[in-house]
C-alpha cells in the first residue's frame, strides 16, 4: 500500500497536458498562464473539518485575456483581488479531474499588458476526517483529510488554487490549535503562539510540482548536519525511534551528496502520520505510525525517500516520455544497499527483479518504459521499477562506474528544477561516454518486452595447451536485442570471464582458454534484464500469485476455520482467478493449473493429496509442519510453502494453513507482502522464518566435454 503518492501527481500532470491542449481550442484567448509562486495563509479548524485560506499568487501571464485556476470542487472561493481591487470571476464545475472546479478570471484592461500578475484568492472548504472503517489498502484514493487526529493535504486534493502543469515556489503560514505542529516543504521561517493558536511559516524558494501540508500532535526533535536542518515529527509514543531515524537520515544525506551532488534543500523532516503511508515530498517524508516501526524502513525505504529529493522532487519527471525516476531511485537506493552488503545480495536482488517480471508480466499487460507513469499493480511495478532499475544497471556495466556516476552528476546539475525525460538521460550519457547510445535507449525504453536467451550447442576443441570453447547463443524473440552478455567458463585452475556482444537471433562465440574447461555459464549472476526460464525460477509466492490460479478452500473443516479460509481466498483472488471448495476441484484441474491451497492435511483433501509430494526438506501432518528438524504446531503458528506442481512442472502450488482461526486471521493478509519467498512461518502473526529455495539445474549452465 506504500509509495503511491507520485502516481497521483503523474496522472494529474498528464491530464493537465491534455486539458491544456483542449483548452487552446475551447477557450480561445485564454493563453497558458502559469504560477511562479504561492504565498498561502491557511487556518485549520479541526473540529469542523475545514480550512479557510488566502493564497497570494504570482502568475506569469500567457497570451490570452483570461486566467484559469483550479481548486477543490467542494471549496468556495470568497474573493479575488489584484492591486487592492476586487476582480470578477466565474466558478465552473469540472475539469481534468473529478474533484476540481475551474475558476475563470478575466484579466482587467489595465493589467492586460503586464507579464506578471498578482491575485489574492480567498477561499474556504471542508475535507472529511478519516472514517473509523478506513482501509489502509485504499490509501491511494485519500488525498485530503482534516480532523482532530491530524491533517493531510496533498496537491491531488487541490487544497490551493493552481494552474495547469505549473512549477511554483511556496511560502505557507499555517494557523491551528497550539497543541498541533504543522510541517510542509521549505525552511522554517517563524513559529509563534498567540491566543491559544500556533502560527508556523515555511518557505521554499525553489519550485516544485505541488505542495503537501501535514499536521498532528507531534513532539519535534531538531538536529543540524552539514548546514541542513533535520527534524523528527514523531508522536510521543514513538520517541524511542527518533535518534535512529535522525542518524540514518544524516548517513543518507552524506551518501547521496557524495554520489550525485549537493542536497537541493536546506531541511529534511521525518514526519509520522496518523494513518499508514510511505510518502516522499520535497524536503520531507511522511511515514505511518505502524510503518515507522518496521525494521526495513530505516534500512531501505527511508533512504529511498531521501534520494527522491534528488530524483523526482528537484529534477522533475517529464511524463510525456515516461517516468524514469522511480526506477533510478530504486537502483540507487534499494538495489545499492544490497550491493553494499556484497555480491550475493546484489545478485539475488537482480534475480528477483527478473523473476517478478517473468511471473507477473505477460504480452497482454506489458508496456514500454516510455509509457510508465506510476505503479498500480505487480505488473506495472515489475516494469516501471524493476525493469527501469535493470536498464540503469546494464548502462552502468556498459559504460563503467566512472562514466555512469559522472553522467548522473551532470544530469542532476543540468536538469535541476526542470522537467527531465529519458532523452535528457541519453544525451548526458552519450556526452560522457562518447558513445552513440540511441540503440540502447530505443530497445530498452521505447519497446516493450525482454529478451529470452538460451544456451545452444557447445563443444570443445583442444590444440596442444589451448582449448577452444564453441558455444551457440540463441535469442527466442522475434526481434533480437543487442546485448553485452557475461560468459563464464570454469577451468580446472580458475575461472575465465568475458563479455560477448549479441546482435542476432543466433550467435556463435568461440573462446580460447589456457586450461581445461569444465563448464560454461551465460549470465549466471543476472546482469541482463531478461525473461527467465521455468527452470531458473524457484517456487515462490510470486510464481503462484502471478499465474491464473484456483484458490482451494476446505469445505468440511470446522466452521470458524472454514470462514477464515474463505475470507482469505477472497482477499487473495484477482479477476483471473477462481475460488473453489476442495470438494469441487477435479484431479484434471489440479494437474492443469496453479493452485493456492488453504488448510492442512486433515482439512483440505488437496493438501492430503500433496502430502507425499512435498519437497524433501518439508513434512506435514495433522498437528505440525516441519522444515528439516524444526517443528511448528503451536495454536499461534501458521505456515506457507510453495512447490512446483508435481503433476505439471510448468505450474506452481502454494499451501497455507494455520493451526487456529486466530493464526489464519493474523497472518493471511500479510502473505502478498512476502512474494519473493518460497516458504514462511508465522507465530502470533509475526514472521519467524522466510526463505527462498535454491534451484539445482540452470539451463544456462552446462558441463563441457
Amino acid at each position: 500500500m506504500f509509495w503511491r503518492i507520485r502516481l497521483i501527481y503523474r496522472i494529474a500532470y498528464l491530464l493537465c497536458i491534455l486539458v491544456c491542449i483542449v483548452s487552446l481550442h475551447a477557450h480561445a484567448g485564454e493563453g497558458n498562464s502559469s504560477i511562479r509562486s504561492h504565498e498561502i495563509e491557511v487556518e485549520l479548524y479541526l473540529k469542523e473539518n475545514k480550512l479557510r485560506a488566502v493564497d497570494r499568487i504570482c502568475v506569469q501571464k500567457g497570451e490570452g485575456s483570461v486566467v484559469l485556476f483550479h481548486i477543490n470542487k467542494s471549496f468556495r472561493v470568497l474573493s479575488i483581488n489584484s492591486s487592492g481591487a476586487k476582480i470578477a470571476f466565474k466558478a465552473k464545475k469540472g475539469g481534468y479531474a473529478e474533484n476540481i472546479q475551474t475558476i475563470e478570471i478575466p484579466v482587467p484592461a489595465p493589467l492586460q499588458n503586464k507579464e506578471t500578475l498578482y491575485f489574492d484568492i480567498g477561499y474556504e472548504g471542508s475535507l472529511p476526517a478519516l472514517p473509523d472503517s478506513f482501509n489502509g489498502e485504499d490509501i491511494g484514493t485519500t488525498s485530503g483529510v482534516i480532523g482532530e487526529d491530524g491533517v493531510y493535504l496533498s496537491p491531488a486534493c487541490r487544497w490551493y488554487p493552481d494552474t495547469i502543469h505549473s512549477l511554483a515556489a511556496f511560502k505557507v503560514t499555517v494557523v491551528m490549535p497550539r497543541e498541533y505542529e504543522a510541517v510542509t516543504q521549505g525552511v522554517l521561517v517563524s513559529k509563534k503562539t498567540e491566543n491559544n493558536k500556533t502560527y508556523t511559516t515555511w518557505d521554499e524558494g525553489y519550485v516544485s510540482e505541488g505542495c503537501s501540508l501535514v499536521a498532528g500532535k507531534y513532539k519535534v526533535t531538531e538536529a543540524k548536519h552539514s548546514g541542513i536542518d533535520i527534524y523528527a515529527y514523531f508522536f510521543p509514543e514513538e520517541q524511542t525511534l527518533v535518534d535512529t531515524y535522525l542518524n540514518a537520515t544524516k548517513r543518507y544525506l552524506d551518501m547521496y551528496r557524495n554520489i550525485i551532488g549537493e542536497y537541493p534543500y536546506k531541511k529534511f523532516a521525518i514526519v509520522e502520520n496518523f494513518f499508514q503511508t510511505g510518502y516522499g515530498m520535497p524536503s520531507f517524508t511522511l511515514l505511518g505510525s505502524a510503518v515507522v516501526k518496521l525494521p526495513f524502513i530505516v534500512d531501505i525505504s527511508l533512504g529511498h525517500e531521501v534520494l527522491h529529493n534528488w530524483w523526482g522532487n528537484s529534477v522533475f519527471v517529464d511524463d510525456a516520455q515516461g517516468n524514469w525516476c522511480e526506477g533510478l531511485t530504486t537502483y540507487m537506493a534499494d538495489y545499492y544497499y544490497k550491493e553494499l552488503q556484497g555480491n550475493s545480495a546484489a545478485t539475488d536482488y537482480r534475480n528477483e527483479v527478473c523473476r517478478k517480471y517473468t511471473n507477473y508480466v505477460t504480452p497482454q499487460n506489458d508496456f514500454p518504459l516510455k509509457a510508465f507513469i506510476g505503479r498500480s499493480d505487480k505488473a506495472t511495478q515489475a516494469v516501471g521499477y524493476g525493469k527501469t532499475a535493470m536498464v540503469f544497471h546494464m548502462l552502468r556495466n556498459m559504460t563503467g562506474d566512472e562514466v555512469f556516476y559522472t553522467s548522473l552528476k551532470k544530469f542532476y546539475k543540468k536538469m535541476l528544477w526542470q522537467r527531465a525525460a529519458w532523452s535528457d538521460i541519453e544525451n548526458v550519457f552519450e556526452d560522457a561516454s562518447r558513445q552513440e547510445l540511441s540503440w540502447f535507449f530505443d530497445q530498452w525504453v521505447n519497446k516493450e518486452g525482454a529478451p529470452v536467451i538460451e544456451l545452444g550447442q557447445t563443444h570443445v576443441v583442444q590444440a596442444g595447451n589451448v582449448w577452444t570453447v564453441n558455444a551457440e547463443i540463441l535469442q527466442k524473440t522475434d526481434e533480437p536485442y543487442r546485448i553485452h552478455l557475461p560468459v563464464y567458463i570454469q577451468l580446472d585452475d580458475g575461472i575465465f570471464h568475458t563479455v560477448a556482444e549479441l546482435k542476432n537471433n543466433t550467435e556463435n562465440i568461440s573462446l580460447k582458454v589456457q586450461s581445461r574447461p569444465e563448464s560454461i555459464a551465460i549470465d549466471p549472476y543476472n546482469e541482463i534484464f531478461r525473461r527467465l526460464h521455468t527452470e531458473e525460477i524457484p517456487p515462490t509466492i510470486d510464481l503462484v500469485m502471478g499465474e491464473r490460479k484456483v484458490i482451494v478452500y476446505p469445505a468440511n473443516c470446522e466452521d470458524t476455520m472454514k470462514a477464515e479460509y474463505k475470507n482469505l481466498a477472497t482477499m487473495l483472488a484477482n479477476e483471473r482467478d477462481s475460488i473453489k471448495a476442495d470438494t469441487e476441484i477435479s484431479e484434471a484441474e489440479i494437474a492443469q493449473t496453479s493452485l493456492f491451497v488453504l488448510g492442512g492435511v486433515e482439512e483440505n483433501r488437496v493438501s492430503k493429496l500433496l502430502q507425499k509430494n512435498l519437497p524433501q526438506k518439508f513434512s506435514l501432518d495433522k498437528d505440525s509442519f516441519c522444515i528439516d528438524t524444526a517443528k511448528y504446531g503451536d495454536k499461534k503458528d501458521a505456515f506457507l510453502m510453495t512447490m512446483k506442481n508435481p503433476f505439471n512442472k510448468e505450474k506452481g502450488i502454494a499451501l497455507f494453513a494455520g493451526f487456529s482461526p486466530e493464526a489464519v486471521t493474523k497472518t493471511g493478509y500479510k502473505i502478498q507482502h512476502y512474494g519473493k519467498y518460497s516458504y514462511l512461518v508465522f507465530s502470533d502473526g509475526i514472521n519467524r522464518v522466510k526463505e527462498i529455495l535454491r534451484i539445482k539445474n540452470n539451463p544456462l549452465q552446462r558441463a563441457l566435454k
